[in-house]
Order: structure tokens, then C-alpha cells, then sequence
């Protein structure tokens, strides 16, 4: 596969996690507001449990967005492979002493770290999807 169609399809995925951390954004909110309204403790624990995932989809949702921007941009000179960027992070003290990576591993690399995401999101949406129904057999 040619190193900058991989490059684009990978930042391509990546650049989909906003829309899944706007979802997860949703559901922090709805979950808030579930908290106040709830009666149940079993449907404010699930509401907590659902906001507790926020933050963690937060920060997923960050790493994804910046490994989006850099696909995207190594998309435009694959012939590097990323080594310079490496040596940049090394540089500034941003990223230990590692083995080279191919761009192969790189992009598999972004898009596990998109798939934890999507997981998380997901595990999210589940437990707000209990607690609303566990809210609505209450009343």
C-alpha cells in the first residue's frame, strides 16, 4: 500500500473520534442532569458510572485529534515515515529512547487508540441507557 494513501485513510478514522467525543459529551450532560432528577440509587450510581467515563473518553478523544492531525500531515511526506517527529519529541523531552517504528505500526497504533474510544464511548452510552431505563420502570 502506498505510505501516503495509508497515511490518509488513517487520519481519515482518527478524524471521525470528534464525532464520538461529541457523543460522549451528550451523554455527560444527559447523565448530569439524570443525577438531580433520580431517585433510585441504583440509577445515580449508573448515571455515575456514565460520567465517570467522560473524562477518560476526554482524554482518548485528545490523543486521537492530535494522531489525526499528525497522519494528516504525514500524509503529505511519507517518505519520512515520522522519524523527524520522533526526534522532535525526543528532542524536547517528550518521548523516551524507543526502537523506530514503520509507518505500518504507527497507523495501527492511532487506530487502536481510536477503537479504546469508540469502546469507551460506548461502555458510556450503555450504562446512560440503563440508568434512563432503570429511571423510567421507577416512576
Amino acid at each position: 500500500m502506498k505510505p501516503d494513501f495509508e497515511c490518509m485513510v488513517t487520519a481519515s478514522f482518527l478524524r471521525s473520534g470528534r464525532v464520538v467525543c461529541n457523543a460522549s459529551n451528550c451523554a455527560a450532560v444527559i447523565a448530569g442532569v439524570g443525577i438531580l432528577l433520580t431517585h433510585a440509587v441504583v440509577g445515580r450510581l449508573l448515571f455515575a458510572a456514565s460520567i465517570f467515563c467522560w473524562p477518560i473518553a476526554c482524554y482518548l478523544g485528545m490523543r486521537v485529534a492530535i494522531d489525526a492531525a499528525l497522519f494528516r500531515d504525514l500524509a503529505g511526506d511519507p517518505a519520512d515515515g515520522g522519524h523527524a517527529l520522533d526526534e522532535l519529541l525526543r528532542a524536547r523531552g517528550l518521548w523516551r529512547a524507543r526502537p523506530e517504528r514503520t509507518l505500518a505500526e504507527r497507523s495501527r497504533g492511532g487506530l487502536r487508540l481510536w477503537i479504546r474510544l469508540i469502546v469507551i464511548v460506548a461502555i458510556q452510552l450503555a450504562t446512560l441507557v440503563a440508568a434512563m431505563m432503570i429511571q423510567t420502570l421507577a416512576t
